[in-house]
């Protein structure tokens, strides 16, 4: 049975229980598109709220609290992940035991916009700023955590042939969110701190414009889950639906009683292993920019906050498109078929770790790093930073131009490929809690990895930094070569 008419795939009517949740085949020759395009059009409401601070994030820390240091803003970002990876495995089961999905996302936009008003109401703060500021991106981070539950919703509405289609539908919705979230930071970068005044304690300037944009399209995503997206479930879990519901969200029999279903299970776990492990690959480089690159930009080449949040907000556009069209050829020229995924995945592993050495900063491509200014708080302090006099950096638009060559194609299959990769290792199984154990993995490599690279950077500047992060990338890949050919076993 292939995609029928109107994009719906064959469904029935649950008749008790959730009046509104569609019962889908078990065969996994059936696709609902109509599902997926809303599950896409969700991620990136949600992703959008993310992107929107991004680049901002330091310059304006740095701006309200002199106090702030590279090492806080890293282990600020880590405990944002911490907050990130427990409620992505508490949102996972609450999905699982309740075979819904409006629900727990529906509760994680009531937390965004909480923050969105605390990140709002920041200057009626007196001090220790970055402290609040601390607490949003906790704040953030568990409310974007609920997304991990439409990775199996998503497995569920799609067939396995499908499959690198559906998901590329996830990781569009969120490219397009690192688009829309930098365009909005260039469309206000002209509106320098501290702004405009729109009520006492609140303001309008470069740092809170999208957040007021956010709050706004938060609101408007609670309404759109209420609406328009159903929860789904197999047809052989249907009869037992009911018994489940009586039973409490979490007991001791329960947890047994799913080791030991597992332990039953022809699962391959040697490779769900292996696909947990490298999932670090694909996570790796954009943890280390997200959480190191306006730093590098205002300590390395002494731009100002405006600049940075300018510059970097164009980087991002730049590779937000490059990275739609990768996924726009998924999704409309099947490029997942066309392309053996477990290659593909080896191969941007390789590309990522290239991109450290290219751009290591060697004499022949670097510039001396611009001395601190008090004036601006921009350029490279030696007392936080004892490598500053006689440190060089690499050319600037060499490296933006290297990160969106290589970067803005590869990380996008990167994640396209893992997903399918591990969406048919799993097979037809419910795959809500196996991709919460996936963000889980994600959400460790974004608790480490912010801490680690502001330390490192702090410490010893960019290149030992960037040396770890080809050796990891290659360490990486050498696993996945080591397996790839039982990886392809289960890819056709």
């Amino acid at each position: 049975m292939g995609v029928s008419n109107n994009f719906e795939m064959l469904e029935k009517r649950r008749p008790s229980v959730k009046r509104d949740s569609l019962v889908v085949p078990d065969s996994e020759d059936t696709t609902n598109w109509r599902l997926i395009i809303v599950a896409g059009i969700v991620s990136a409401l949600n992703a959008v709220e993310n992107s929107v601070v991004g680049i901002g994030e330091w310059p304006y820390m740095k701006e309200i609290d002199e106090d702030a240091t590279a090492q806080f803003f890293g282990m600020a970002t880590s405990a944002s992940k911490c907050g990130h990876a427990l409620f992505a495995l508490v949102f996972s089961i609450w999905s699982y035991k309740t075979h819904s999905v409006k629900i727990p996302l529906m509760a994680s936009r009531l937390i965004a916009i909480v923050a969105c008003l605390i990140y709002l109401s920041i200057e009626y703060v007196p001090s220790g700023k970055r402290y609040v500021l601390g607490s949003v991106y906790i704040l953030l981070g568990i409310a974007n955590s609920a997304t991990t539950v439409l990775r199996g919703y998503i497995a569920m509405c799609s067939s396995t042939k499908d499959r690198p289609r559906a998901f590329a539908v996830i990781g569009l919705s969120i490219i397009v969110s690192i688009v829309v979230g930098p365009t909005l930071q260039l469309l206000f970068s002209s509106i320098a701190y501290p702004g405009y005044e729109i009520v006492h304690g609140m303001r309008f300037h470069i740092y809170s414009a999208p957040i007021w944009f956010s709050f706004i399209l938060t609101t408007f995503t609670v309404f759109f889950i209420a609406f328009f997206m159903q929860d789904v479930h197999r047809a052989s879990t249907e009869s037992k639906l009911e018994e489940e519901e009586n039973k409490p969200m979490f007991s001791m029999e329960q947890f047994k009683e799913t080791l030991n279903k597992l332990k039953r299970s022809d699962l391959d776990w040697r490779l769900i292993a292996v696909c947990l492990f490298v999932k670090i690959a694909a996570t790796f480089s954009h943890a280390t920019m997200q959480s190191l690159m306006s730093i590098l930009f205002m300590v390395q080449y002494g731009w100002t906050g405006t600049e940075t949040v300018r510059m970097g907000s164009m980087l991002m556009v730049g590779f937000g498109v490059g990275s739609c069209v990768i996924l726009l050829l998924y999704i409309f020229c099947k490029l997942g078929q066309i392309l053996p995924q477990e290659k593909v995945f080896l191969v941007c592993t390789i590309a990522s770790g290239c991109v450290y050495l290219i751009t290591y900063p060697f004499d022949f491509n670097s510039q001396p790093v611009i001395m601190y200014n008090e004036t601006t708080h921009a350029g490279c302090n030696p007392v936080e930073y004892s490598w500053c006099e006689n440190a060089i950096a690499v050319n600037p638009y060499f490296f933006m131009v290297i990160s969106l060559i290589i970067s803005a194609p590869s990380i996008p299959m990167m994640h396209t490929a893992l997903d399918t990769v591990y969406s048919r290792i799993l097979g037809n199984v419910d795959q809500s809690v196996a991709q919460g154990a996936m963000t889980i993995v994600d959400d460790i490599v974004f608790m480490v990895t912010p801490i680690f690279t502001t330390t490192m950077f702090t410490l010893l500047g960019v290149g030992p930094l960037w040396i770890i992060k080809s050796a990891v990338f290659f360490a990486i890949a050498t696993v996945w070569f080591l397996n790839i050919k039982k990886i392809g076993s289960h890819m056709y």
